[in-house]
Parts: structure tokens; C-alpha cells; sequence
């Protein structure tokens, strides 16, 4: 799967930097999350994007998936602060 940046770029999806800046937004939010919450959150947006059924995907809609993620499995906090703080 291939990421569409913002600025227009083309990256390999790596599933380790959604687990990274979902981490950092639970610090970010006072809000630590133990690591197989996280890991959680990275399979169900593994799962939406393998799902996607298309080559590429705009960093938006991960972003969107990885809200959403977070919020039906408890995590509204850093839901919040992640849709506020991070890179889209």
C-alpha cells in the first residue's frame, strides 16, 4: 500500500508510524496507554487499509481511521489530541 502525503508525496505504508504517533498522543495527552492497547489500534487500522481495496491511500483517511480506532475502543481522550496534534 502506498501513502499520498499532503504535499502530494508517496510513501510505503508502514504500520509502525501510526503506532508511534499513537503512543506519542497518548503521552501528549496525559493519557498513557499500555502497549497491546496500542497494538490494538494498529490492527483494527491495518485492517480498515487492507480493506481499502485500492494501491494507494491519502494520509488523511488513515488519520481518520486511526480516530475512529481509537474512539470505539475507549480512547476518546487521545483521539481527541491526536486529531488535534498530528501531521495529516
Amino acid at each position: 500500500m502506498k501513502v499520498i502525503k499532503r504535499d502530494g508525496r508517496i510513501q510505503d505504508f508502514d504500520i509502525n508510524k501510526i503506532l508511534l504517533s499513537v503512543e506519542n498522543a497518548s503521552d501528549g495527552a496525559d493519557a498513557p496507554m499500555a502497549s497491546s492497547d496500542i497494538s490494538n489500534i494498529g490492527e483494527d487500522v491495518q485492517e480498515k487499509i487492507d480493506n481499502y481495496g485500492s494501491g494507494h491511500i491519502h494520509s488523511s483517511k488513515i488519520h481518520k481511521f486511526v480516530v475512529e480506532a481509537l474512539k470505539k475502543l475507549g480512547f476518546s481522550i487521545v483521539a481527541d489530541y491526536y486529531d488535534k496534534n498530528q501531521d495529516r
